[in-house]
């Protein structure tokens, strides 16, 4: 469920490239979390399972609430503005760092500690897998100066979107009883995660043409939202329910070859020879990061 969460996800820089000039970033984290949260409303509707469905908002009230608007809401605030300050190819990689801080944020918030060192030895030789795919060997574009303001903002974007998985598995912890949560947790938290960017948005020139797009416009935005968002970032967390959130955010690590073999496929951009090196160095990552603990005779 997991990788099949991952798959989804990785149509989502093709269709910013095809939107590109179209839609403001800012306007699509907003349609995304809003289009992906109906959506999922309309199937928890259609299943007529609307019982606790706001309990989130009850027990685990904060931890509900920073979950989905900083977590989910805020850091794609600065991952789009960390985008338009440096390249698109070295800024995908930054970002790759959350399944870093997904392992790390794990080891103290939900002790996941089985295989540790083997988990961290995993995400390091994943990370350089997807630096090397995706910047094509161009290390020094990391700390180029022109590029650095873009680098840490999407760093720290990274950083706290991170936290929307772990502070997810805990909520699930917390609230055994509460039947089909994956669903229900993940439609939720799309909706509220719109609350601030739709705040910001007014502060940007996209106010103007808020809303105003043509038919092939709106076509890229609905499945961003329902597929891409909705159904993406629900079955990752239908996966993470039954398995540690280390080892399931371990398939993003193969977004980057997902997303080159679909640019080859959708956009006609040939692969470069990076994608010959990072595919040995991601399947030996994930293979590490979800090694079976030993049991002890």
């Amino acid at each position: 469920m997991c990788f099949f969460g991952v798959f989804t996800w990785s149509f989502s820089e093709i269709i910013v490239k095809k939107l590109q000039g179209a839609v403001g970033p800012v306007s699509l984290s907003f349609l995304r979390f809003f289009l992906g949260g109906l959506f999922l409303l309309l199937l928890i509707l259609l299943r007529k399972d609307t019982k606790d469905l706001f309990s989130f908002l009850k027990k685990p009230k904060w931890l509900m609430l920073f979950s989905s608007m900083v977590a989910l809401g805020f850091s794609n605030i600065l991952y789009f503005i960390g985008l338009q300050s440096t390249q698109a190819n070295v800024g995908s990689a930054m970002y790759t760092t959350y399944t870093i801080f997904i392992s790390i944020y794990s080891i103290f918030l939900l002790n996941e500690r089985t295989n540790l060192s083997l988990k961290l030895m995993g995400y390091a030789i994943g990370f350089i897998g997807a630096a090397l795919l995706i910047t094509n060997f161009q290390f020094n574009l990391f700390i180029e100066p022109a590029y650095l303001i873009g680098n840490l903002f999407l760093l720290l974007a990274a950083a706290i979107w991170a936290f929307y998985s772990v502070t997810g598995k805990m909520i699930f912890l917390r609230l055994p009883e509460v039947k089909n949560i994956e669903i229900k947790f993940t439609m939720l938290a799309s909706l509220l995660a719109c609350l601030p960017i739709l705040i910001a948005i007014p502060f940007t020139s996209e106010i103007n043409t808020f809303f105003i797009y043509d038919l092939n416009a709106w076509i890229y935005i609905m499945i961003m939202g329902i597929i891409t968002t909705g159904l993406g970032l629900y079955l990752f967390f239908v996966g993470i329910k039954k398995i540690e959130v280390s080892r399931g955010i371990s398939m993003a690590l193969l977004k980057p070859i997902i997303a080159s073999v679909f640019a080859f496929l959708i956009l006609g951009e040939l692969p470069t020879a990076a994608l010959y090196v990072a595919i040995p160095l991601i399947a030996i990552a994930i293979l590490l990061i979800n090694r079976p603990k030993k049991e002890k005779p």
